[in-house]
């Protein structure tokens, strides 16, 4: 930003900044959803920060802008992770100070109370 430029905030959720581990899967076509239902290997990241909306996450993505994921994100003191699919919006960085961010496309209802507890709204 240069002398006098404002900033302004476009996101629509509160954001706040959470490690949190997250596991995922890009999702590229009928075959790879059929082997979502198999035991799959998955990759493997930690978020920085998380809303409503998506969560930034810090590891490698052997996808691209727009891919569709499955994400799995382990929280403290609950036995089963939020899962859900999202959409990659960006992708920063290489190596091991990679980052992308995800869009969250679906919430199950007790995932979207979870996460509002976590960001405190």
């Amino acid at each position: 930003m240069t002398d006098g430029e404002l900033y302004i905030e476009r996101r629509r959720h509160k954001r706040i900044d959470r490690k949190l581990k997250v596991s995922y899967k890009v999702i590229k076509g009928e075959e790879e959803v059929r082997e979502i239902k198999k035991n799959i290997t998955k990759q493997g990241g930690e978020s920085t920060d998380i809303s409503l909306g998506g969560i930034k996450v810090d590891g490698d993505i052997p996808g691209n802008q727009g891919d569709v994921i499955r994400l799995e994100v382990l929280v403290e003191g609950r036995q089963e992770p939020i899962t859900t699919f999202a959409e990659v919006k960006w992708i920063k960085g290489a190596g091991k100070d990679k980052c992308f961010g995800l869009e969250f496309l679906i919430l199950k209802d007790a995932d979207k109370k979870l996460i509002e507890e976590i960001i405190g709204e």
